[in-house]
């Protein structure tokens, strides 16, 4: 089981192994043993996996409360800083991983405090070896290097030392490094319960534990500096005391190298000559055509066992994409030699992320956990400094709460969808849109009530998001996600808990999937002025293999609009979909829901007989074609089947209802006057009694264009929020 759902592994040895948890910034857990089994490999599509227990022999542990403290004198560790401690990533840089936050010490004041575990042998046993570099400080500061269950005792006559008396062994604890530092041990009666965590049949659980008796906490003291400091804790499991005796002059001694800040972020003196190891491929994609459209399906190396979950494009047209299994790849394809494509891998390690982003140029990624910015400060085609941007919302490990995003709004602010399935209220802003700036700060939830976030985008400066079908969310939806609107899903806290048991409402999306065209919806793209006649339409992944075409309109300030298939079987599973700088639509996700698979899409030239576009009117809707109609089949009222029907808010899922509010049916509507227009390319439908507020299909069977070709999709659905004034 897991005490911290937000936590950095990282391997000191073979068989030692660190845990740090980002929200209260203590190492929770060290242990030797084996490390983490989060997922196999292949991926096997299983969900979670992130709260694993592991096998072996615990060196220590912390309970959650956080470890620093600052004051004259110096207040009591569970009273926390004027503001919050942020934690602001990892570097690991020249193989050293070193943990970075900082401590408010007032409005303006912080301490930048790098935290860098490593493991020192002396006679055979492992000792873990905290290294802390803090900037200036003006006031005292104090850190709990350990809270654990026993009593105190000295260890020699060394000031730097002491022990923690356990049931079987003893905790030798120390300082080393600046000679002002002090111990600020104290003994004391435990009474307090520790929530663990812990996944069962795919959902997470807590686990209460009581923890009674003696715990002593071994504080050191740290006097306000000037400059900047650094010094080292060290820690170590001995059978005895006298084991503990034996070894401490062998630890103590040893010189701590002076702080060095700036390393982990100025560039190197010189450039790296190591470069980040790359895939090659050359196998030709394999190319089918549907309707006119080429589909490509691109070779990937075969090392890639995993679904692929984000992608963008770089300013200089590589491609780059993150998987399930936390990796992030580029791909690019040099001129020489000719069919060659280059995988490279620039980073590992994140936990199950949903969505990436370019943005100036750099690259962001929607962990589960935190937005996180990837940066390669040596310059060796590897990422080194895993920037956190924010982790503000809550999560406490479910195999479901992904994060979905991020996009950037019209203002410049960043937005990450949280995934609101299996949500319990006390954890905060699961089913919210959360809003804040590039830099982290000003977080804010900014709408509510999503249920599984399936893709975000930006269309002119508005962000859209899909969002799927489950309680209380009676059919899958594209959302224009605007602020304070509840879109109908219960959300965490800061939501009323009345809310969250029985929510009340919801605002209609911009779109309506009907499950009979689509059971899920995944991540979308705009489509690029070369598509003609569907240029600025969204082109929406469905989740099972499809593609459909989504066209928008604003009426009286808000967005509507309808939405047909467009591609179908396209030989992989997409998740996410961008538009490359010479117009091709790029698609990734997996061939068979563990496999990693990319495909390219060329538009067809002509495009097919479809419907381009639908305007609605106050009576009815006006059609547009891509090819000019046949006037007499187009002009027969009978050519079309008209129906409308709407969804209620209600826990079960997919019920549609006609005007009179029996479920699973629609009420028909017929049209009273078909007028084709003077050069064939649209026609206006006189729909009597057409209400707002359901929606419409359109199902124009018999209408033929004038080279009498039928349509290719006859059908659409057109979510008619509002009449037009």
């Amino acid at each position: 089981m897991s005490v911290a759902a937000r936590s950095v592994v990282i391997p000191l040895a073979t068989n030692v192994h660190l845990a740090f948890d980002t929200e209260t910034l203590r190492t929770h857990t060290a242990w030797r043993g084996p490390s983490l089994n989060l997922h196999g490999a292949p991926y096997d599509g299983a969900a979670g996996g992130f709260l694993a227990d592991f096998t072996g022999d615990f060196i220590f542990t912390n309970p959650p409360l956080f470890p620093w403290a600052g004051g004259k004198p110096a207040r009591n560790i569970l009273t926390d800083f004027p503001s919050k401690p942020r934690f602001l990533g990892l570097s690991t840089r020249d193989g050293i991983r070193t943990l970075i936050y900082e401590l408010p010490l007032d409005a303006e004041e912080v301490v930048r405090v790098h935290e860098t575990p490593s493991v020192q042998w002396v006679d055979g046993v492992a000792v873990v070896v905290r290294r802390f570099e803090l900037s200036a400080s003006y006031m005292d500061l104090e850190f709990t290097a350990h809270m654990e269950a026993g009593r105190m005792t000295t260890i020699g006559q060394n000031a730097a030392a002491m022990g923690i008396l356990r049931g079987k062994d003893v905790l030798l604890t120390a300082f080393r490094g600046r000679p002002l530092l002090g111990w600020k041990p104290a003994t004391g009666q435990a009474d307090y319960v520790v929530e663990l965590l812990r996944e069962k049949d795919g959902e997470t659980e807590t686990v209460p534990r009581r923890i009674t008796g003696d715990e002593t906490h071994a504080v050191v003291h740290i006097p306000a500096h000037r400059g900047e400091i650094s010094f080292e804790v060290l820690s170590v499991v001995c059978a005895d005391k006298a084991e503990a005796e034996r070894l401490l002059p062998k630890l103590v001694p040893a010189k701590v190298a002076p702080p060095e800040l700036v390393r982990v972020s100025e560039p190197p003196a010189n450039k790296p000559t190591n470069q980040a190891p790359s895939l090659v491929v050359t196998n030709a994609p394999a190319v089918r055509e549907e309707g006119g459209f080429r589909i490509e399906l691109l070779a990937t190396p075969p090392t890639l066992k995993a679904p692929v979950t984000g992608l963008d494009f770089l300013p200089n047209g590589d491609l780059v994409f993150c998987t399930a299994l936390g990796e992030v790849f580029i791909r690019s394809e040099p001129a020489e030699p000719p069919g060659t494509r280059i995988y490279r891998c620039f980073a590992r390690g994140l936990m199950e992320p949903s969505g990436l982003r370019v943005l100036s140029g750099e690259i962001f990624v929607a962990q589960k956990c935190e937005l996180t910015r990837l940066r390669d400060t040596d310059g060796d085609g590897e990422a080194d400094f895993f920037e956190c941007v924010s982790q503000a919302w809550g999560f406490n490990g479910g195999a479901r709460q992904f994060a979905v995003g991020p996009v950037a709004d019209k203002e410049g602010r960043l937005h990450v969808f949280l995934d609101a399935r299996g949500s319990r209220w006390e954890v905060p802003f699961r089913g919210w849109d959360a809003r804040f700036s590039r830099a982290g700060k000003d977080f804010e939830g900014w709408a509510s009530g999503f249920h599984a976030p399936g893709g975000v985008g930006s269309l002119g400066g508005a962000v859209f998001v899909t969002d799927n079908a489950g309680p209380w969310v009676p059919a899958a939806k594209l959302i224009h996600v605007q602020e304070s609107k509840f879109q109908g899903h219960p959300s965490t806290q800061p939501s009323l808990q009345e809310q969250f048991k029985e929510p009340k409402g919801f605002s209609a999306p911009a779109v309506w999937f009907p499950s009979r065209l689509a059971k899920r919806v995944a991540g979308f793209a705009v489509a690029p002025e070369s598509w003609g006649a569907f240029d600025g339409q969204v082109l929406v992944a469905d989740g099972e293999g499809d593609l459909l075409r989504v066209q928008l309109e604003q009426v009286n300030g808000e967005w509507q609009g309808a939405v047909w298939p467009l591609l179908k079987n396209l030989g992989l599973r997409a998740s996410r979909l961008a538009v490359s700088a010479d117009d091709k639509l790029y698609l990734v996700g997996s061939t068979d829901g563990n496999t990693a698979a990319l495909a390219r899409i060329s538009l067809p030239t002509p495009l097919p007989f479809e419907v381009k576009s639908v305007k609605a009117l106050a009576d009815g809707f006006e059609l547009t074609f891509t090819q000019p109609v046949d006037t007499a089949s187009a002009a027969k009222a009978e050519s079309y089947e008209i129906s409308q029907f709407g969804y209620r808010h209600q826990v079960v899922p997919g019920v549609e209802h006609d005007f009179d509010g029996a479920a699973n049916r629609s009420s028909m509507l017929k049209v009273a006057v078909a007028g084709v227009a003077a050069d064939g390319l649209s026609v206006r439908l006189n729909i009597p009694h057409l209400r707002a507020g359901f929606v419409t299909g359109v199902r124009a069977v018999s209408v033929r264009s004038a080279s009498a070709q039928p349509l290719r999709h006859d059908t659409f659905f057109y979510t008619l929020n509002l009449l037009p004034k």
